[in-house]
C-alpha cells in the first residue's frame, strides 16, 4: 500500500473538513449562536493546521497508487471522517456522551440522516443546522465519487455496473482522475441543491426549510430529521419539487453522463432509468392495493426509493403499510452512480436478465446465449459478484439483525434498524430512539458505515494480503 499518499489524500479530506467548519462558524457569528463559536472555531483551526503541517511536511509520492489506496482513503473518510464530523455534536447534545455524537455525525455524512436527538426538547442551532445539511451534500458527493472511481477501479461490481466515462485507469496514480470525479459529483449535487433551493424559496418557504427540503432530496437523506413526518408545507407544488429532487437523486450521475455525451434523449430509456420506473410502478401499485391513494402512493414510493423517506404527503397515512412494503423499496434503492442506498438497480438489472436467460435456455438445452447490459456483454464472472453482492447483504441484514435483537430491541425493531442502517434509509429508524441503547448504537453506526462500502467492499479490506500485494 501507498501510505504516503492515502495519508497526503486524507490530509486534503481533513483540510476540506475544516474549511466547511469555518463556514458553519460564520454561521453561528452571523446568527449569534455564541455556545457554537468556540467549538467551529477550535476545531476548524486545530484541523486546518495538523492537515496543513501534514502536507507541508510531506512530499508528493513518487510510488504509483492504486485501486487498494483509494479504498483505503474511502476507509478513512466513512470512519475517521464522521468521528471528526462528530465534535461539534458533542456539545450541542449537552452531555458528555460522544457515541451519540458519533451517531449524529455517521448519521449524517452517510446520508441516513435519521437523530435520536429530540427537536422540541432540545431546538437545533442554525449553525448545527447547517452542518447537518453540509454533511449531508459531503456524504452524497463522496458516495459518488467513491463508487464511480474506487468501486469501478477495483471492479467490484462486475463490469458495467459501476462504470462510466468519468474514470478510467490511469498510467500515473490512482488519484489523479478522482479530481474530475469529485468536480462532477459536487456540482450535480450542490447545483441541484441550489437550484431547488430557490425554487422552494420562490414558493414562500423559510430559508431553513428550503435548505432542509433541497438538500434531502437531491442527497436521498434526511437533513431536518422530522421531515418524514411532516408533509410539504407549500401544497402540492411543494411536493412536486421535491419529487423531482429525489428522482434526480435517485438516478445520481446517469443524466450528468448522458447530457455530456450529447445523448440527453438516451436517459430516459438507459437500462437503471427504465428499472426504477418499472420499480416505482410496482411499488406504487403495491401501496395502492395497501390502502393509500394513487398520488400518494407514487410520492411514498419515489421517497422510499431513493431511500430518503421524507413525506410528500399526510404521513399519517404510511401507518397502514405493512412492515414487509415499507422495508422492500430500500432493498432495492436506485442507482449505482448515486447518494441512494440500497442493493441498487444496475445489479437488480443484471440479475434479472440471467435469470430470465435461465428461463429461456431451459427451452432451448444446449444453446448459448449472451446478455449484455449498457452495450457491454456480460460474462458468468460479472454474474458470479452480483449474486455474491446479494449472498454478502443478506448475511449482513441477517447478522445486523441478529446483533440487534441481542441488545434487547424486539425483532420488528431489530429487523427496520438491521436494513434500514445498511440501506442507509433513516425514515425506517424513526421511533426507536429510547430503544437504541449504546451497544445497538455501535451495531447501527457500523451498518451505515458497511452501508456506504456496498458490503462487498469490506471483504478485501479484511484479507492483509490485500493490502500487501
Amino acid at each position: 500500500m501507498n501510505h504516503l499518499a492515502v495519508v497526503r489524500v486524507f490530509s486534503f479530506i481533513i483540510l476540506g473538513f475544516a474549511t466547511l467548519l469555518g463556514v458553519c462558524f460564520l454561521v453561528a457569528v452571523a446568527t449569534g449562536e455564541t455556545e457554537q463559536l468556540a467549538v467551529f472555531a477550535g476545531t476548524a483551526v486545530s484541523l486546518g493546521a495538523l492537515a496543513s503541517t501534514v502536507i507541508l511536511l510531506t512530499d508528493k509520492p513518487q510510488k504509483r497508487a492504486q485501486a487498494r489506496d483509494g479504498l483505503a482513503v474511502a476507509l478513512l473518510f466513512w470512519t475517521v471522517g464522521g468521528i471528526i464530523a462528530a465534535i461539534p455534536f458533542v456539545d450541542y447534545i449537552g452531555t458528555p456522551d460522544f457515541l451519540a455524537a458519533v451517531y449524529e455525525s455517521m448519521s449524517n455524512l452517510t446520508t441516513t440522516g435519521h437523530s435520536r436527538i429530540d427537536p422540541i426538547e432540545n431546538p437545533m442551532p442554525t449553525s448545527i443546522f447547517v452542518w447537518r445539511a453540509m454533511l449531508h451534500l459531503i456524504g452524497a458527493t463522496a458516495s459518488i465519487a467513491i463508487a464511480a472511481s474506487v468501486f469501478s477501479g477495483m471492479n467490484l461490481g462486475g463490469p458495467g455496473v459501476h462504470r462510466n466515462r468519468f474514470f478510467s485507469e490511469p498510467d500515473t496514480s490512482f488519484f489523479d482522475p478522482i479530481l474530475r470525479i469529485i468536480r462532477v459529483s459536487g456540482a450535480l449535487v450542490i447545483s441541484s441543491a441550489v437550484v431547488l433551493s430557490a425554487i422552494l424559496l420562490a414558493l414562500g418557504l423559510a430559508p431553513r426549510d428550503a435548505l432542509a427540503g433541497a438538500v434531502s432530496a437531491v442527497t436521498t437523506g434526511l437533513v431536518d430529521p422530522v421531515s418524514y413526518d411532516v408533509a410539504p408545507q407549500a401544497g402540492p407544488i411543494h411536493a412536486f419539487v421535491l419529487w423531482l429532487g429525489l428522482v434526480m437523486g435517485t438516478l445520481g450521475l446517469i443524466a450528468v453522463d448522458g447530457a455530456g455525451q450529447g445523448r440527453l434523449r438516451a436517459v430516459p430509456v438507459d437500462p437503471e432509468t427504465l428499472a426504477w420506473i418499472g420499480s416505482l410502478i410496482l411499488i406504487t401499485s403495491l401501496a395502492f392495493f395497501a390502502g393509500l391513494p394513487l398520488i400518494e402512493s407514487l410520492g411514498w414510493a419515489t421517497s422510499s426509493l431513493a431511500t430518503s423517506g421524507m413525506a410528500l404527503s399526510d404521513p399519517q397515512q404510511f401507518a397502514r403499510l405493512p412492515i414487509v412494503l415499507v422495508l422492500f423499496p430500500v432493498l432495492i434503492g436506485g442507482s449505482a452512480l448515486s447518494a441512494a442506498g440500497g442493493f441498487k438497480l444496475a445489479r437488480l438489472i443484471v440479475l434479472s436478465r440471467r435469470v430470465a436467460l435461465e428461463f429461456v435456455q431451459l427451452g432451448y438445452r444446449g444453446s448459448i446465449k449472451n446478455f449484455s447490459f449498457r452495450r457491454r456483454r456480460q460474462s458468468d464472472r460479472t454474474v458470479m459478484r452480483v449474486w455474491v453482492y446479494l449472498v454478502g447483504y443478506i448475511v449482513a441484514c441477517t447478522v445486523g439483525t441478529l446483533l440487534l435483537s441481542a441488545t434487547g430491541l424486539s425483532f420488528d425493531d431489530a429487523i427496520r434498524a438491521g436494513i434500514g442502517s445498511l440501506s442507509n434509509a433513516g425514515h425506517i429508524l424513526a421511533g426507536m430512539n429510547a430503544e437504541l441503547t449504546g451497544i445497538a448504537q455501535i451495531c447501527v453506526i457500523l451498518g451505515m458505515i458497511l452501508g456506504r462500502l456496498e458490503v462487498i467492499a469490506l471483504l478485501p479490506a479484511l484479507n492483509p494480503s490485500f493490502w500487501q500485494r
